[in-house]
Parts: C-alpha cells; structure tokens; sequence
C-alpha cells in the first residue's frame, strides 16, 4: 500500500508539473529578434533568430510600405540564420523587417534599417541579352489576351481598334544593366552641367551620361562618387571614378545615320549607351537614312534607349500610347539587350499651341515605359519646374524601392487591347507587381487577370489602397493619366 501511496504521489507530482509547464509554454510569446546586419553596396546580410518553429520572410525598401520580399525560410524549430537582401542601391538607407508566421498562424516581426556602403570607385559593367522566351508561339504576346469578365457581364463585340499596333512584335523580357554583378535600374540625364548634378542626385538620378559646360575632370570631381557615369565614346581612353562606360551620339540613328561612322570603343567592364530616335518604330515615319539601318545600330549598343516625346515633339497627348508600345517593340527588336527610354520633363519649344509636360504626364509616361519593359529610365531636358522636379523625384524613390523586381522577367498578364489601359507584370520571390497605367485623360475602369492570383489582395504602392480581386481578375478605377503599381504578397503572406 506504502509503495503504491508513493507512486500515485508521483504521477500527480508529474501531472501538475507537467500543467504548469504548459501554462508557461501558452503565455510565452514566440519572438523574431535581428542580430546582426552587414551592409555591402549593392546588397545586406541579416542575420536573425525565432524562438518557434515557422515561416520566416523578409521585407526590405525605403520606407514602411517595403516592396520587396526575400525567399521564404522554412524553420522546423528554433532558428538562427542569415538572409541576403540583393538587388540594393549603394549609399542608401532602407528600412527591413523580419516577418515570422507560427504554425498556430499568428506573426511576429522584428524592424530595423541599414545604409549601403558608398559607390564602388571602381566599377565592372556588364549588358548580357537574356535568353530568347520560348514559351509563348510568336502568333500570341505574353501580356494580351482576352480577360475574364464577372459573372453576368456580357463582352464587348470586337473592335478593329483595339487589335495590336500593326507590326508590334511578340515581348521578350530584356536583361538589366550589371554593375560588379548586381542588376541596376539606371535614373538618368543627358550631358549636364555639373553646377546641377547636387539637384539631380537630390531628384534621384544615378547615371549621369557625359558632361556638358565642363571637362570630364570636373564631372568626376564634383559627382565624388555619389553616382555613376558615362564618358564621350570619342574619347574612350578617360576615365575615373564611378565611370560604367561610354555613350555614342545622340540619335545617331538621324544625326550620324552610318553606323560605320561611330566610334567602337570596347574595354572589359564597360558598356556602350545607344540613344535613338523612335523612327526604329513601323508607327513611324522613315528618318532621312531609311529604317534598314536599324539592325546594325541595336548590334552596335550594349544598353539601347530612344526617345517619342509625344507632348513636346509628336504634339499631341493622344499620342502617349505610343511610350508604351514602341518600348515593348524595342525590346523585340533588340535581341534581349537592356533597354531604356526618355521621358519628356520640360518645354523643348518644337510644337505651338499645346501644353507643357505636367507631373501627371511625366508620372504616366514613366511608368509607360517600365510596364512595356524599360530597364531604365532618363529624363530630357535636363532641368525641371519645381513640380516636375519633385513629380520626379517621388517616381524615382518608388523605382528605387522596387526595383530588383522591376527588373525581374516580366510574367504574364491578361487584359484587353479594347482598354486604354496597358499593363504590365512581374514576378520576385512569389510576390506579382502590376503597373496599370490610363493613356485616357478620362476616368477608365481597369480589368486585368493576373493567372495564379487566386484572390489574394493587391496593395497600391504609392497610398497603400487595398483592392480585392474576384479570383484572377482585378477591376479599377484609374483617374485620368493615372497610374497603379500593385503589389501582390506572396502565396501564404
């Protein structure tokens, strides 16, 4: 009896022991801590802890509305591990924070912020083409189809206006620019005076092409490292700090016309800007040299760009359709090379009785470019209104925060030709980014279906506006000329 008084006696002990340690286990809050965080120019390693088994994601951008998502790290139990943040600007400052989701489906998160280190002085710049996609028959285009359409919803008969832009070719994702390896969304401006270079860097750009009012010394002198630069393709043996490469004529598809007569300079680690004219384009007329002299110039560039300005020199707004399908034409046309496109920001004094480019219009035709597959962006003429200045400012902070996934392969989207809205996708570690843009100066419905959506909510980048999608499809009211960029969480988050 003793013996058995003895072993009841322990088991209870056991059990209440056993109720207490629960307890203590269901009151302890499960934790995400940031332990370390190494900063490098183009990239960051962060090295975190959770106390409890779960997923663990890390978002990283400029301010708290992040953007960008790293791969997601599966923790079986607890977890002390590093997670690399690649894509970064160097000498900026972001904000990141851990995200941990428990098996019990509650989260936890841990904030904090770092500095990239400064412009490397000495910089390798590579333009590779990305391989050809093969995935889509060229009869198709990997953006247009027809969408769905709700319930109930009965579809427009078809138009023959809203087909394809004759001639436009099938898309194929073109390559980023590279430095020291790292993709790089290029912000730029053509031939400044150095006198505005602490203005334009305030602005946001980061690639100042040539120098204008100056020799180059003074051009390396006074950007000190705080961004990157080209040097005049006749004079390839200078360079300095910071120096990516050269840049050819500009438009010398119509200013030198002979693809023989540019200069060819190659170095290892340097890249060669091309700017042209939209004349490359079967929606535009012939320049002086005809159109068979555009093969030899897209093989003569290592980074293509051209210029439409629709405002300032095409002399109508109607015409700012034409940012969008003539970059997705180039990109075609280029053999998978980076592209780029000027964006109209000032008076250029060639057309009477129009209007100037507002903010509204520079905002819209930005994000144009970008959703028909610019790899970067500059502006013309190189001095700005106060409202365009900031206009340009505040796009530029937005595609620095975005931009290793704007710079991802594009992914495929689905919507309708009959829309005067165009639309573009991408794909980065699970999440889906989405620029609709309005090229009506009226107030447009959108309606897009983003395959694999699945009714997860897409947040507006810019206000944080919150749209919940009907399985894949998305509709929105877009204003006049305005511009959505969605941001898409990946599956689970």
């Amino acid at each position: 009896m003793l013996r058995r008084s003895a072993v009841l006696l322990l088991l209870a002990l056991a059990a209440v022991a056993a109720l207490a340690s629960s307890g203590a286990n269901a009151t302890r809050a499960a934790t995400a801590d940031i332990l370390d965080v190494e900063a490098r120019p183009f990239s960051a390693m962060v090295k975190w802890r959770v106390s409890d088994p779960g997923r663990i994601v890390l978002e990283v951008g400029l301010d708290d509305r992040y953007g960008i998502w790293s791969p997601t790290t599966v923790a079986h139990n607890a977890l002390t591990a590093r997670t690399t943040l690649s894509g970064l600007e160097p000498a900026t400052t972001y904000r990141f924070r851990v995200v941990a989701r428990w098996r019990n489906g509650m989260k936890a998160e841990a904030r904090g912020s770092f500095r990239t280190d400064p412009w490397p002085s000495s910089t390798a710049a590579t333009a590779v083409p990305a391989a050809a996609d093969v995935s889509t028959p060229s009869s198709a285009s990997p953006f247009v189809l027809p969408p769905a359409l709700p319930p109930g919803v009965t579809p427009a008969p078809p138009s023959s206006t809203g087909a394809l832009p004759p001639g436009t070719p099938k898309v194929e994702s073109s390559s980023p620019l590279r430095l020291n390896g790292s993709a790089i969304f290029p912000r730029m401006v053509w031939r400044q005076c150095p006198t505005y270079y602490p203005t334009s860097m305030g602005a946001g750009i980061n690639l100042f092409l040539g120098v204008s009012c100056a020799e180059p010394d003074e051009q390396f002198d006074r950007l000190a490292g705080r961004a990157i630069s080209t040097v005049d393709a006749k004079t390839p043996g200078i360079s300095g700090p910071g120096v990516v490469g050269w840049h050819l004529p500009d438009e010398a598809d119509v200013s030198v016309g002979i693809v023989e007569s540019l200069p060819k300079p190659q170095a290892s680690g340097r890249v060669t800007f091309l700017t042209l004219t939209d004349k490359f384009s079967v929606n535009a007329a012939p320049g002086p040299f005809g159109k068979s002299i555009y093969p030899k110039f897209f093989e003569r560039g290592d980074v293509i760009g051209f210029d439409t300005y629709p405002v300032e020199v095409r002399c109508s707004l109607a015409q700012i359709d034409n940012v969008y399908w003539m970059q997705r034409e180039l990109v075609s046309l280029t053999g998978g090379k980076p592209t780029f496109q000027w964006i109209e920001a000032g008076p250029m004094e060639h057309c009477h009785n129009n209007e100037d480019p507002t903010p509204v219009v520079v905002r819209a035709e930005t994000w144009l470019a970008i959703a028909g597959g610019a790899r970067g962006i500059g502006y013309f003429p190189d001095w700005w209104a106060e409202d365009i200045r900031n206009e340009v400012r505040l796009v530029n902070r937005e595609i620095l925060a975005l931009a290793p996934a704007l710079l991802a392969p594009v992914a495929k989207a689905n919507w309708s030709t009959e829309s005067p809205v165009r639309v573009g996708a991408r794909r980065y570690n699970g999440a889906t980014y989405v620029i609709a843009v309005n090229t009506s100066t009226s107030p447009t419905s959108a309606s897009f279906t983003i395959p694999g959506l699945g009714g997860r909510k897409l947040r507006v980048f810019r206000d944080g506006r919150v749209v919940t999608p009907l399985g894949d499809l998305v509709v929105d009211k877009l204003p006049g000329l305005g511009v959505a960029v969605y941001i898409v969480a990946p599956p689970g988050w």
